[in-house]
């Protein structure tokens, strides 16, 4: 359910969610094998606009429903592949840490 004063941060993770992914899976298979396999170019263009949406509205709050700025972007001390940054809400001072996979060049030098 989207909330009225969290609507990005709502649409955001309803966009992302496992549930409603799934569930476009099986209807889009549902149609491409029942009826026409040309349903695959329609579904197609539903999971892009879906994707690009979850893109446009980035990162959010889950207190206030603000954006999320990168604070810091650190290299880990054991692995120099793994790259951990901090999102921050310049508003409620809220803090998300977030492990990625990083590119570290191709020798992966310490």
């Amino acid at each position: 359910m989207i909330r009225s004063d969290h609507v990005w941060y709502d649409l955001r993770e309803l966009l992302g969610s496992p549930k409603v992914l799934f569930g476009l899976i099986a209807v889009a298979g549902f149609f491409v094998l029942y009826f026409s396999f040309q349903f695959v170019y329609l579904f197609a263009l539903i999971f892009v606009v879906m994707i690009a949406t979850r893109g446009l509205i980035g990162r959010r709050c889950p207190r206030c429903d603000g954006p999320l700025k990168e604070t810091e972007a650190e290299p880990d001390k054991e692995n120099v592949f793994i790259l951990r940054i901090t999102w921050r809400c310049p508003r409620d001072g809220y803090e998300e840490k977030e492990e990625t996979k990083g590119d570290a060049g191709l020798f992966g030098v310490k």
